[in-house]
């Protein structure tokens, strides 16, 4: 393999398996020797093989064959990470579940996606396989394990067990044999990132001069001194991923200080071992041998009750820097971090006010930078940021900052506060959003959207800002509106830039144009150039007609954007009502209050709604949570959604399909109207919902809670339900032409109901037969009264 640069002074260690993946080698769980056995066969999903990584299970109910791949299991669909799993491979027998699902989506590349439940010492793991070459993996060097990563699916599985997860590595000392007098050994390092028991695991293994051993890192090191005195030293030094079971969890960034790690190994052998403090402490003597992440079903310290659950990860990224000299420290270190933030937002704090911090933005795409504030108060802080990356956005928050743009491709937004102080240096092109107090422009080359910069210099401006309701054409290429202030104009140049501070626009043509800031209104028409839009709302806007894609974010309830023609993105700050029709398509992000889309065929939807939505033949990946009771979405044409809701309606029409997952209702009630395509309902937490089926196929699997369902059987084809028991709901089928045609018949463990003559079918899984009851009443209560149709209930007996 060749060497792959991660930036100008490190190297990644191991391939990226989200890029360069997303077939890999599996294990077979045999073991030759010491070496572990593979599959020859690879997989032939779309795209790469990655010989850096590989797929390994152990103890597990079965190993995965490359060739036996479901591609188009709609029920593990997640819309944040590109819809229905490009693969997907499961092997299960009672008291052991193992997992795996390979998406691929444009934010995160490939995602892998690992669970495991029950079973003994059972495991399935994303594992390093081999080394770019060429790339130190000596810890005299700074070696760092970063990641995208997320626990979901949390499920109680029935077995008996613990479930826990952890990024691991396995660690080499005097594998070089530099010391004769020690023998090499080898050490699996693990960082245990959630436990089901409420815990991180504790210390474990390590010995002194022992051949192998097993190291938990820990908040607690606990030892035993040559006295026998034993020793609690509390060190707040491990962060781990929540294990709250929400499928909506967003990623966290884990970064790991494998060196740091090492140094806490290193001081617990020379405690054990005095002697050999010397060696031991000679990180160049210690090397990383390789990587593994992923969950763990045991079959100790069990739990009440057990779970299944998920591991998502990609971007795992294995650096190594190109310059020795990194030496053993006792000093206390952060080991593992993760950030309560999504991965691509990363707070970053000086060690003290006075300190200056150095922040690099890898060049492998966006970056978004907050720089929290220290103390309370960043003042006399001064921040250098070499920007390497896409199209960067670095959020001041307070601080002063010196920005390297020599390695920019694209630009970066610097978003101000008011106070913060800026010095730009390099030649790449910048632009300011919010309130930047000064800029100091230092580039040798003033690049793109210079004017853009009022702050920078005074511009050319033939409009007074202020004047309010100006009606005189501007031939200016940047206008500045000061809060509160109106301007009415069109620009005629070949660009323009306007920057607001809480006014208001109203733009009748223009050719290119940079629009940044915060806007109470704006009205923006003809727009007919390139574009660089990323502005806030408050009040009310209107996009007719605007090239590019504006980015739009609407601050509050109160925020009202309208959309005629040509693509948008919009970020719903709590709250905001977006229309958007004709040509050109919407992506969606954050709480709505209300959204209404009307076309598109690559709209991208990952938003909450507050209130009422409605899609209108509107294509591409639609992925909404509802919020409460007052959240009701309708949905028009053919196509596939992704919702999650525990109360409100959704209702489909006109040929629409959707996967609807059920999560708690908190006292509310789900309703589901489906005279569509095709609805796959999955209840996975305690959700109260009624489903009335009109056209098209269900497939219904009932859980947790309490789901109603009335499927039509003159207008339904075929509702396919799993999971129904008396405790969890109800099924009835209504609309039948006579309460005597209906006939229950019994093959394969399952059930089928069905009116003869009738279009519509029942289908009941793992019942036996004779388990059904076709009943026209129920404790004095006629359903075919209530429902105002010759009506039946599905009921289950003894013999189900």
């Amino acid at each position: 393999m060749s060497s792959s640069s991660d930036s100008s002074d490190s190297k990644l260690l191991f391939d990226d398996p989200s890029v360069s993946g997303p077939n890999l080698a599996f294990n077979t769980g045999e073991v030759t020797g010491t070496e572990e056995v593979f599959n020859p066969e690879m997989s032939k999903l779309p795209g790469g093989v990655d010989t850096g990584w590989d797929i390994t299970q152990w103890s597990a109910p079965g190993y995965f064959q490359p060739s036996e791949v479901d591609t188009s299991d709609t029920a593990d669909a997640d819309a944040s990470l590109g819809g229905v799993p490009i693969g997907e491979w499961e092997e299960s027998v009672p008291g052991n579940t193992s997992k795996l699902a390979i998406y691929d989506s444009a934010q995160y590349g490939y995602t892998y996606a690992l669970t495991q439940g029950g079973g003994s010492n059972a495991d399935v793991f994303l594992q390093t396989k081999n080394k770019v070459s060429g790339v130190a993996d000596t810890f005299d060097h700074q070696i760092t394990f970063t990641a995208n990563e997320k626990i979901t699916n949390v499920q109680e599985n029935g077995y008996n067990g613990a479930w826990f997860t952890y990024n691991a590595f396995q660690v080499f000392f005097n594998l070089n044999g530099k010391y004769s007098e020690i023998p090499a050994a080898g050490y699996f390092m693990q960082a245990v990132m959630a436990d089901d028991r409420g815990q991180l695991a504790t210390t474990s293994g390590g010995g002194t001069s022992l051949p192998a051993g097993i190291y938990n890192l820990s908040n607690n090191y606990i030892y035993q001194d040559s006295s026998g005195t034993w020793h609690g030293d509390p060190a707040e030094v491990e962060d781990s991923l929540p294990l709250d079971g929400g499928n909506n969890q967003p990623f966290h960034q884990v970064t790991i200080n494998l060196n740091a790690c090492v140094n806490s190994l290193i001081a617990r052998l020379v405690r054990n071992d005095p002697t050999h403090a010397s060696e031991y402490e000679d990180v160049s003597a210690w090397s990383l041998g390789g990587a593994y992440i992923g969950p763990e079903g045991a079959s100790y310290g069990s739990t009440s009750a057990p779970y299944t659950a998920t591991m998502d990860v990609n971007h795992v990224r294995i650096t190594s820097s190109n310059e020795a000299g990194v030496t053993y420290s006792t000093a206390a270190q952060k080991e593992v971090s993760v950030s309560d933030e999504d991965p691509s937002y990363v707070r970053v704090d000086p060690v003290s006010p006075t300190t200056v911090s150095t922040i690099h933005l890898p060049s492998d795409g966006t970056s978004n930078v907050a720089l929290s504030s220290y103390n309370g108060s960043p003042e006399g802080v001064l921040i250098t940021v070499d920007a390497e990356g896409t199209n960067d956005i670095i959020h001041l928050n307070g601080y002063d900052a010196t920005i390297d743009l020599s390695n920019v491709i694209g630009g970066v937004e610097i978003e101000g506060t008011g106070n913060e102080s800026v010095k730009l240096t390099g030649t790449g092109a910048v632009y300011l959003s919010g309130n930047v107090g000064s800029v100091e422009d230092a580039r040798t080359d003033k690049g793109d959207y210079l004017s853009a910069l009022p702050v920078i210099s005074s511009g050319d401006q033939s409009s007074e800002s202020g004047g309010g309701n100006n009606q005189t054409p501007t031939t200016s290429t940047s206008l500045n509106i000061a809060s509160g202030a109106t301007e009415t104009t069109s620009f005629s140049a070949d660009t323009a830039t306007v920057v607001s501070s809480g006014g208001s626009l109203n733009l009748t043509s223009a050719n290119s144009l940079v629009m940044v800031g915060g806007y109470k209104d704006f009205n923006l028409s003809a727009v007919t150039g390139q574009t660089n839009i990323a502005a806030s709302l408050s009040s009310s806007g209107s996009l007719n007609n605007v090239a590019g894609t504006p980015g739009i974010t609407l601050e509050g309830a109160g925020a009202n954007l309208t959309v005629s023609g040509g693509n948008v993105s919009v970020q719903g700050n709590g709250g905001g009502v977006l229309t958007k029709t004709g040509d050109g398509s919407a992506s969606v992000f954050g709480e709505m209050s209300s959204m209404f889309l009307y076309g598109g065929k690559s709209n991208y939807v990952g938003a909450t709604l507050d209130g009422i939505g409605h899609l209108s033949y509107s294509l591409g990946t639609i992925g909404l949570t509802l919020a409460g009771s007052s959240s009701n979405m309708t949905v028009d044409g053919a196509g596939y959604d992704y919702f999650t809701a525990g109360a409100g309606s959704i209702t489909l029409n006109n040929q629409a399909s959707a996967n609807i997952t059920g999560v708690d209702s908190n006292g509310g009630n789900l309703y589901i109207n489906a005279n569509g395509g095709q609805i796959n309902y999955q209840a996975e937490t305690n959700v109260n919902a009624t489903i009335v089926l009109g056209q098209g196929n269900a497939y219904l699997t009932y859980g947790q809670g309490y789901t109603a369902t009335e499927v039509n059987m003159q207008a339904s084809d075929m509702a396919d339900v799993a999971g129904l028991n008396p405790a969890n709901g109800e099924l009835l089928a209504t609309n039948l032409k006579s309460l005597s045609d209906v006939a229950v018949s019994y093959h394969d463990s399952n059930a089928y109901i069905s009116e003869s003559g009738g279009p519509g079918s029942i289908v009941l899984h793992k019942v036996h037969d004779g388990g059904v009851d076709l009943l026209g009443s129920l404790n004095g209560t006629n359903f075919s009264q209530q429902y105002h149709s010759n009506t039946l209930m599905i009921a289950l007996n003894d013999k189900a």
